[in-house]
C-alpha cells in the first residue's frame, strides 16, 4: 500500500513544463518592469492597527508595573513601620521590667526591713 501511495503521489507531483504562452506573457511582464500592484495605504481608521495595539499593549503593560511598584513600595513602608513600632514595644517592654523589678525589689526590702524591727 505505501509503494502504491508513493508511485501515485510522485506521478502527481512530477514537473510539468510550461506552456509557451504561460512562458512568453512571463518573460513580456519581467521585460516590461511591471511589477504587481501593490496595495494603497490606508489613512483611515484601520491604517495603523498594529502600530496601535503595541501601543496600547505596551502602555497598559507600563500601567501595571507602575501600579506594582507602588504596592510593593506601600508594603515595604508599611513594614517599616511595623518593625519601627516593634522596637519601641521591645524597648517599652524592657524599660516597664526594669522599673517593676526596682520597685519590687524596694517592696521586697522595706518588708525585710519591718519584719526585722517588729521580730518576726
Amino acid at each position: 500500500m505505501s509503494e502504491d501511495f508513493e508511485s501515485e503521489l510522485r506521478a502527481a507531483l512530477r514537473p510539468v513544463e510550461p506552456s509557451a504562452e504561460f512562458s512568453r506573457k512571463l518573460l513580456a511582464n519581467v521585460t516590461a518592469g511591471e511589477a504587481a500592484p501593490r496595495k494603497p495605504r490606508k489613512l483611515g481608521p484601520g491604517a495603523g492597527r498594529p502600530l496601535v495595539w503595541w501601543f496600547t499593549a505596551s502602555l497598559a503593560a507600563c500601567l501595571i508595573m507602575a501600579v506594582g511598584i507602588q504596592q510593593h513600595q506601600q508594603q515595604q513602608r508599611l513594614r517599616q513601620t511595623g518593625l519601627e513600632a516593634r522596637r519601641e514595644v521591645e524597648q517599652a517592654l524592657r524599660l516597664t521590667s526594669q522599673k517593676l523589678n526596682l520597685a519590687f525589689e524596694a517592696i521586697k526590702s522595706q518588708s525585710t526591713a519591718t519584719d526585722e524591727k517588729s521580730g518576726v
